[in-house]
């Protein structure tokens, strides 16, 4: 576990073009979700167009009350020299 651990941190450390970089790193991680439409396409579109990468497999499940289909994303992205803020949006890291 702690070597799994080791190699993540590096990765997060050497950034996207494998360049160190100085400071502290941290991942930010988004859940996308909504109906399963061109919408929510757009809204993954978007989040990857801002510099966010998939993380995992999409979900799909049926909403039994609204009696649609929902389908989810998880999305990351390594924010630089910023210490976390609870208040702060996700979107502005």
């Amino acid at each position: 576990m702690a070597y799994r651990l080791a190699l993540w941190q590096k990765k997060i450390n050497l950034g996207r073009m494998g360049r160190p970089h100085t400071g502290v790193a941290m991942l930010i991680y988004r859940f996308l979700s909504g109906e399963d439409d061109s919408s929510f396409c757009h809204k993954v579109t978007k989040a990857l167009s801002e510099g966010w990468e998939l993380h995992g497999s999409p979900t799909y499940a049926y909403d039994a009350v609204a009696k649609k289909m929902k389908a989810g994303q998880a999305v990351t992205r390594v924010a630089r020299d910023q210490p976390y803020d609870p208040d702060k949006k996700l979107t502005e890291y």
